[in-house]
């Protein structure tokens, strides 16, 4: 896979230590202090925590925290790998940064045929990237036609459990059947082994088999597409649920019998941890997203997103069409017929025998996707702040208007205050920073 890498940077020795005290804490006389002096980080502390981890208490690895580089993966790999929220990342962005020497991932095993046609196909999208920007389109529109085999570099923070459900998803799980994700996760399990010799051996014992996604073998002609969000479903009687957690809490003076009262809420909003907000739950159907806008969604560490396979955009044909593109009648020819080739190629890939799986790097970032996402009304506080500044990237700054148009429908006393940064203190853009704040709560 053209020397795709995931490397652990950062490994943390003292840990295991750590991992083996809290082994021993719950069952052993002492203070944290003197038991952590018993630990001494070897072969005894290795087979205390298999052994709790075996009984299924697997909090203890938490304790061991690993810093991962992803070195030239493809988009489709960061895109994969980012879906596992629990974890934090630094990506290169695509918005500020030129891409046009980042070069591309190619599949291992191709045919003379196979071959030529994927790196002319790539190349020319790349040659299109360049003359859009030529034309005067920004950085973050031309990308919209850059391929997902793209090269991506980017930065992962988690702990141990959470690499080895990690690991496991991608050497038995939705990762199994593609071959760059597959052979990142051995490279991974391969590092892990050599702290924590054969655990994830034993989680890969006990792994449950996940349901195969099939994948599209049809690429539908291509068209543009406008996005939308539905809400589909949200807490029943939210604003009873609301008002007797906010009583519950104890932390609201009550106005003629009510608490969600408009200071009240003001001050709930305005709370460092307004865990009252947690009790309500909300699920959209977003439609016709960007793969590149898709980023946006997954990586709020809290929301709960069903995401299909990245072929599904591909074959589904629709696409994005930036402003900026639609401007410059000779950029939107080049932008247009940019899909059009990239279809006409993902069906010749296919006829000529490339793996479903391999054609999935055919997709362009700006092929679009549906979506499933449930957020609570807490991290929806943290989502508005972000995506609807007028500094937010314009198309998912459009998808989360449209969405918190329909929450403050559903629940005006609530919703009626969110809004971006600026509504609830300083605009953090510092220099980038539109000048026209809105009005505050």
């Amino acid at each position: 896979m053209n020397n795709s890498q995931a490397v652990i940077i950062v490994k943390n020795h003292e840990a295991l230590r750590v991992a083996a005290s809290s082994a021993r804490i719950s069952t052993q006389q002492g203070t944290a202090l003197e038991i952590f002096a018993r630990s001494e980080g070897g072969e005894k502390d290795l087979n205390l925590i298999g052994k709790v981890l075996a009984s299924g208490h697997k909090s203890v690895i938490e304790h061991q925290t690993f810093s991962v580089a992803f070195n030239n993966v493809s988009v489709m790999v960061e895109q994969f790998v980012i879906e596992a929220r629990l974890n934090s990342y630094t990506v290169k962005s695509r918005r500020y940064v030129d891409f046009a020497g980042a070069g591309f991932v190619a599949p291992e095993g191709l045919t003379d045929a196979q071959g030529k046609l994927y790196a002319d196909t790539m190349a020319a999208r790349f040659a299109d990237y360049e003359k859009l920007m030529a034309l005067g389109v920004p950085k973050e529109d031309a990308r919209f036609v850059l391929p997902y085999c793209l090269r991506s570099n980017f930065f992962m923070t988690l702990n141990a459990r959470s690499l080895i459900n990690l690991i496991c998803a991608m050497v038995a799980g939705r990762g199994r059947g593609f071959a760059e994700v597959e052979s990142l996760g051995k490279q991974l399990q391969a590092q892990f082994d050599e702290l924590y010799p054969g655990v994830v051996d034993k989680e890969l014992k006990r792994y449950p088999e996940c349901a195969p996604v099939a994948l599209p073998e049809e690429i539908d002609a291509p068209r543009e597409g406008v996005g939308e969000a539905s809400l589909l479903s949200s807490t029943a009687n939210g604003m009873a649920v609301l008002e007797a957690a906010m009583g519950f809490s104890g932390r609201f003076e009550p106005d003629m019998g009510m608490m969600m009262t408009q200071k009240n809420v003001r001050s709930l909003l305005l709370d460092a941890r307004p865990r009252e907000l947690e009790l309500l739950n909300f699920v959209f159907g977003v439609q016709r997203i960007s793969l590149a806008c898709l980023t946006h969604f997954v990586r709020h560490r809290v929301d709960s997103p069903i995401v299909p396979p990245v072929l599904a955009a591909l074959a589904g044909g629709s696409y994005v069409m930036p402003e900026t593109v639609k401007a410059v009648a000779e950029a939107e020819a080049v932008y247009r017929a940019a899909f059009e080739a990239q279809a006409k190629a993902a069906r010749e890939a296919l006829a000529l025998g490339i793996a479903p799986a391999n054609v999935s790097y055919f997709a362009l970032s700006g092929h679009q996707i549906d979506i499933l996402l449930g957020m609570n009304a807490r991290e929806l506080l943290h989502f508005m702040k972000l995506r609807t500044c007028s500094r937010a990237q314009w198309e998912i700054r459009g998808v989360a208007g449209e969405m918190l148009l329909q929450l403050q429908q559903e629940m005006p006393a609530l919703f009626g205050m969110y809004g971006p940064s600026c509504r609830f203190g300083p605009c953090p853009e510092g220099r980038m920073s539109c000048g026209k704040p809105q009005e505050r709560i």
